[in-house]
């Protein structure tokens, strides 16, 4: 394998990581990864891979990501021992003129940029100048924002399938979810959830949490998956559905590869009301995986989204 990293790394402030220490869990993630055909083709080496660093401070959140597609539906390989507590919300894009941003929103919203470190519009076409609110208040319906004055388009967040490629002898994981997500018909239609839950009620206490976010996946549901399980990431209102994974438990070998599969949800997409005329022609719709644009982390102020190293695929 070709392990020679020809790009610059941007390191950022506070992290807890020399560049050595980066280059090394490249290395492991391009191995781990390369282990499987649905990642890197023979024509592509390490440097089709991204890498970020979500919280910097704490080592264990690097995070690699080799991205196959990312279009209507993007496709993800992920390695990271530690994936931080997030969702994903759907954003609500209004004309400035009729609400400003900041406090100046519907009542029940709130500003994306206030809760969203890095915040970016999903592409070019959409102003950054516009005002981009979710969702705060769980009473308010998506409907009713459509109608609301002002109203321009929504961005819908995705919902994600996660799938266990690494065998748990060599690598374990432990899922943490929203009790929401086993409400969503596809996760009712998975027998072997019920155990895997199970068994994540069992063992998740085996699994260590960095003592500077020993509180990150409080009140979520762990779950354990077999090889090749799936995890249904959604919730049927829509809404945010929370979640992460740790990945460091004494008897691994490796760190694992879990695969993304994530979309927009087309019953949503079909719903939401045509595009204000006055700018339909002139929006590209956002991408399958429009992350810096709808995310949601537990602990947004700490987290870092900018790549140190950009992939082959802008993600």
């Amino acid at each position: 394998m070709v392990t020679d990293i020809k790009r610059q790394l941007q390191i950022p402030k506070g992290s807890s990581v020399q560049a050595d220490g980066y280059r090394d869990f490249l290395k492991e993630s391009y191995s781990c990864l390369s282990q499987f055909a649905n990642y890197l083709p023979a024509s592509e080496d390490i440097n089709a891979l991204e890498l970020a660093h979500l919280i910097p401070s704490v080592k264990e959140t690097m995070l690699a990501i080799y991205l196959g597609i990312n279009d209507a539906v993007c496709n993800k390989g992920l390695v990271t021992a530690l994936l931080p507590q997030h969702g994903h919300n759907n954003v609500f894009v209004f004309e400035p003129q009729i609400y400003s941003g900041g406090n100046d929103v519907p009542p029940g919203t709130v500003d994306a940029r206030s809760i969203l470190v890095g915040f970016e519009a999903p592409n070019e076409t959409w102003n950054a100048n516009w005002t981009y609110l979710m969702i705060e208040d769980v009473a308010l319906s998506y409907k009713q924002l459509w109608k609301s004055k002002g109203y321009i388009d929504m961005i819908p967040a995705k919902f994600e399938d996660f799938t266990l490629m690494t065998n748990p002898t060599i690598s374990k994981v432990c899922f943490f979810v929203s009790q929401k997500a086993f409400d969503h018909p596809v996760n009712k239609q998975r027998c072997y959830l019920k155990d895997a839950r199970k068994k994540g009620e069992k063992q998740f206490d085996q699994f260590h949490i960095p003592a500077e976010i020993s509180d990150e996946f409080e009140e979520l549901v762990p779950v354990i998956l077999e090889q090749g399980e799936k995890l249904f990431i959604a919730a049927t209102d829509f809404g945010p559905c929370a979640h992460g994974w740790c990945n460091i438990h004494p008897d691994n070998k490796q760190l694992a590869v879990i695969n993304e599969v994530s979309a927009v949800p087309l019953d949503l997409v079909i719903q939401k009301p045509p595009i204000n005329s006055i700018y339909a022609a002139k929006i590209k719709p956002a991408r399958g995986s429009a992350d810096m644009t709808t995310d949601w982390f537990k602990r947004g102020n700490q987290i870092i989204r900018t790549p140190i190293l950009q992939g082959t695929f802008k993600g």
